[in-house]
C-alpha cells in the first residue's frame, strides 16, 4: 500500500512582484509543498500576499488550509518551514540564504543567485555543512525551447555549430515593488536581470562561456542595453539584450549543416534552413508539459523539479555549480564592460550647438519624468555637469528610460502626485526649479482630469512649501480656441471652460489657470506651451503614425495639406531648460514651436520615407473620421515671439528633426 510523500512546509521570503505573478499562482494548489509562512520586511506586502494565497486556495476549493504566518523576518517563522523561496533584492540573497541554511532549511533561489562568485562559495559551504539543498530558480530551464534545443543538438540536426545569436529585448513593464532593478550594484541593469537565464541556458547547451567583449548603454547609471561577445569552445556568440525596444526574441544557432531559429519566449515558433539558407521546416516548438505554456504551470514545473531535487530524484533542475559558472561571467562582464553602446533618443554632435545652459539652478526636480517630454528634460539638464535632477516617477516599472544616467546627478524619487503631499514636499527639498511636466494619459477620464488637475494644485502647494524658487508648467497649445483667431500667439483667446467636458485640452487649461492664478508670492511661475511635439518615443505624434502608415498608407494625410506647426521634443526640452532661469518669465505664458511651419501631408510623408512607402497626393479622405478631417484641414499659425525676444529660438529644422527621428527609429524597430 503507497502514501502520499508529506508535502515539505514552504515559506516565501520577499514578497514582490514576481511572489505575487509567479511563485503563489504556483504554490496555490497546495502541491508540491504548503505552504506556511510569507515572509517581507514591509508588513503590508506580506499581509497582501497572504490574502492573495487565500483568494486562490478559495478558487481551487482548498480554503480550509491553515492561513501562512507574516513576518518580517525570517528567525521569527524558522520553526514553521522546511524550505523557503528566496524572492528578495539580489544584494540580500546570500546573507538570507546562509542564515536558511544554517538553520537546516533547503532554498530555492531566485537569479541572480547571488552577487559574487565569493557569495556563490560562501552559500555552498554552509549548505554543504547543513547537508541541505540551494537550487538556484532559473525558471527558463523549463521552458519548452530549452529542452527541444538541446535535444536537436544532442542528434547532430545542425551539424558542427559556429555562430549563435541571441536577441532579446521589450520595453520594460514589469510590476516592481522597489527599484533594486534600476539601482548600481551586482544586481542592477537588464543584464543582471536577463542574464541569469540567458547565459544559464548558452552554458546549458554549449558548455563553458568564455567572455570576448562587453558592451552596454550606461552613462554612471546601470544599463539598459547590454551586448555580449562570448566563445564557447570554437563557436561564436553574440548577446543582445535591452529594456527599452521590441528586438526579435529569437535564438539562432548556425551549424555547418542547418541554421535554427527558436522564440525565445514560453511559446515559441521556430524555423529550420538549410546551411543555403532554404527553409526545410517550421512550426511551433513542442512540449511535453503543456501547462508550462502558462506562467503559473512554468512556475509550478519548477517546484516540482525543485521537490524531485530535494527527494534525491532526477530532475531538470539548473545546478548551484551552473549558476555559480553563471555569475562568474557575469563578474567578468561588470570588470571588463565598456560603455561604447548609443543613446540614439539623444542628441549628436553633429546637430546644431546645443546652449542654453541652465544658469543659476543648481538642483531641479522633474515630474513625468519617465514620460516623454519628462525623460528628455531630465536628459537635458544632466548635459549641463553643474545641475543634478530629482525625477519624480509613480512606480519603478517606468525608470528604466532613466536608468542609464549618472546616478551620482540623478535621484529617481517614487511620488503619487495624488498620494501623501508631504511626500512630495520632500521630493522638492532643496531643489531651486520644479519642472512639472506630468498630465494625467491613463485610466478613465476622471482619473485623468485628476492626476492633471488636482496633481498640479499639490505640486503648487508642496513646491511653495519647500521653498522652490520657480515653477516651469508644461502646458499646450490646445488651450487656446483656435477658430477665434487668425494667428495664435500668448494673448490669443483661450478656450471656453465647459464643466462637464474631461477631455485633454479642458485638463491642460485648467491646470495651467490654476498656476497662473496662484497668489502664492514664495514662488515664481511659467507656463510653457509646446505645439505638435515630435521625437523619440513620442506616443501620439510619431510612434502612432508609425505604426498607423504600416497598416494603412492611407490613414494620414500626404502632400499638401491644413498647415501645422511642429516642434522637436529636443528644442522643446532646451525652452524648458531655458524658462528655468529666464529673467522676464515669471507669470507668463510663452509658446514654443519648430522652426518652420510645414503641412500635415509633408509631415506624415517623412514617417513614408522611414518605412519605404510611396508618397501620396492626399490632403484629405473621406474614409477618415470627420474630426480628424476637420483637424487636418486647420491652417491657424503659431506665433512664438514673444520667446524669441526673451532669447530663445528652436534651431531643429524638420530636415534636421527627421533625420535624428529616423536613425531612432531605426534602432527602436519601429522603421
Amino acid at each position: 500500500m503507497s502514501t502520499a510523500p508529506v508535502l515539505l512546509r514552504l515559506g516565501v521570503v520577499g514578497c514582490g512582484a514576481v511572489t505575487e505573478l509567479c511563485h503563489l499562482p504556483a504554490l496555490a494548489g497546495g502541491t508540491p509543498f504548503q505552504v506556511t509562512a510569507l515572509v517581507d520586511r514591509v508588513p503590508e506586502h506580506a499581509e497582501r500576499s497572504a490574502e492573495q494565497h487565500r483568494r486562490l486556495q478559495k478558487t481551487r476549493g482548498l480554503d480550509e488550509q491553515p492561513v501562512p504566518v507574516c513576518a518580517t523576518d525570517i528567525t521569527e517563522v524558522l520553526d514553521a518551514i522546511d524550505v523557503a523561496i528566496v524572492a528578495t533584492a539580489p544584494a540580500s540573497h546570500a546573507g538570507l540564504a546562509i542564515q536558511l541554511v544554517d538553520a537546516g532549511k533547503h532554498v530555492l533561489l531566485e537569479k541572480p543567485i547571488a552577487a559574487t562568485v565569493g557569495e556563490c562559495v560562501a552559500i555552498r559551504d554552509a549548505s554543504a555543512s547543513s547537508g541541505v539543498t540551494v537550487l538556484p530558480a532559473h525558471v527558463r530551464r523549463f521552458y519548452p525551447m530549452a529542452a527541444w534545443i538541446g535535444r536537436r543538438l544532442a542528434l547532430g540536426e545542425l551539424g558542427t555549430v559556429r555562430r549563435v545569436y541571441w536577441r532579446e529585448g521589450v520595453e520594460y513593464g514589469w510590476p516592481a515593488v522597489t527599484s533594486f532593478t534600476f539601482e548600481t550594484g551586482a544586481g542592477g541593469g537588464v543584464l543582471a536581470d536577463l542574464g541569469p537565464h540567458v547565459l544559464d541556458l548558452l552554458g546549458h547547451w554549449f558548455g563553458p562561456l568564455e567572455l570576448q567583449r562587453c558592451e552596454d548603454n550606461s552613462a554612471g547609471g546601470v544599463d539598459s542595453e547590454a551586448r555580449l561577445e562570448l566563445r564557447a569552445g570554437a563557436t561564436g556568440v553574440e548577446v543582445e539584450l535591452s529594456r527599452l525596444r521590441d528586438l526579435d526574441n529569437t535564438v539562432t544557432i548556425e551549424g555547418t549543416q542547418a541554421t535554427l531559429r527558436v522564440g525565445t519566449r514560453r511559446v515559441a515558433g521556430y524555423q529550420r534552413c538549410t546551411r543555403y539558407g532554404v527553409l526545410k521546416e517550421r512550426g511551433e516548438v513542442p512540449t511535453a508539459f503543456p501547462a508550462t505554456l502558462t506562467r503559473e504551470g512554468l512556475f509550478h514545473r519548477q517546484l516540482v523539479e525543485f521537490d524531485r531535487a530535494l527527494r534525491g530524484q532526477p530532475n531538470a533542475a539548473a545546478t548551484f555549480a551552473e549558476a555559480t559558472a553563471t555569475i562568474a561571467l557575469l563578474e567578468r562582464c561588470r570588470e571588463r564592460r565598456v560603455h561604447t553602446l548609443t543613446r540614439p533618443w539623444e542628441p549628436r554632435t553633429s546637430e546644431p550647438a546645443r546652449r542654453n545652459q541652465l544658469a543659476g539652478a543648481r538642483r531641479v526636480a522633474v515630474t513625468g519624468a519617465t514620460g516623454f517630454i519628462g525623460s528628455h528634460v531630465v536628459d537635458r539638464l544632466l548635459r549641463d555637469d553643474k545641475t543634478s535632477v530629482v525625477a519624480l516617477a509613480r512606480t519603478p516599472s517606468k525608470q528604466a528610460r532613466l536608468s542609464h544616467a549618472d546616478h551620482a546627478r540623478l535621484d529617481i524619487v517614487r511620488v503619487d502626485l495624488l498620494g501623501d503631499p508631504t511626500a512630495l514636499m520632500k521630493a522638492f527639498y532643496g531643489c531651486d526649479v520644479v519642472i512639472h511636466a506630468a498630465y494625467g494619459n491613463m485610466g478613465e477620464s476622471a482619473l485623468r482630469w485628476a492626476v492633471t488637475v488636482d496633481g498640479t494644485a499639490a505640486v503648487l502647494a508642496a513646491a511653495g512649501k519647500a521653498g522652490v524658487g520657480r515653477l516651469v508648467h508644461v502646458s499646450s497649445v490646445s488651450v487656446y480656441d483656435a477658430a477665434a483667431a487668425t494667428v495664435i500667439d500668448e494673448d490669443s483667446p483661450l478656450r471656453e471652460i465647459d464643466p462637464r467636458d474631461l477631455s485633454y485640452a479642458q485638463q491642460k487649461l485648467a491646470a495651467e489657470c490654476l498656476v497662473l492664478d496662484s497668489t502664492d508670492d514664495r514662488i515664481e511661475v511659467v507656463c510653457v506651451q509646446p505645439t505638435v511635439v515630435y521625437g523619440p518615443w513620442g506616443p501620439l505624434w510619431t510612434m502612432r503614425p508609425l505604426r498607423r502608415l504600416v497598416e494603412d498608407n492611407t490613414a494620414l494625410p500626404s502632400g499638401p495639406s491644413g498647415s501645422c506647426d511642429v516642434v522637436h521634443v529636443h528644442d522643446v526640452a532646451d525652452a524648458i531648460t531655458f524658462l528655468a532661469s529666464a529673467p522676464g518669465a515669471p507669470g507668463r505664458r510663452f509658446l514654443v514651436s519648430g522652426t518652420a511651419s510645414t503641412t500635415w501631408g509633408q509631415f506624415y510623408d517623412y514617417y513614408r520615407d522611414m518605412l519605404s512607402l510611396p508618397r501620396l497626393s492626399l490632403p484629405d479622405s473621406a474614409a477618415w473620421a470627420e474630426r480628424d478631417r476637420r483637424f487636418y484641414a486647420g491652417s491657424t499659425p503659431v506665433d512664438t515671439s514673444r520667446l524669441a525676444a526673451l532669447g530663445f529660438r528652436s534651431q531643429i529644422d524638420l530636415h534636421w528633426g527627421m533625420a535624428h527621428l529616423a536613425r531612432w527609429a531605426r534602432w527602436a524597430g519601429l522603421a
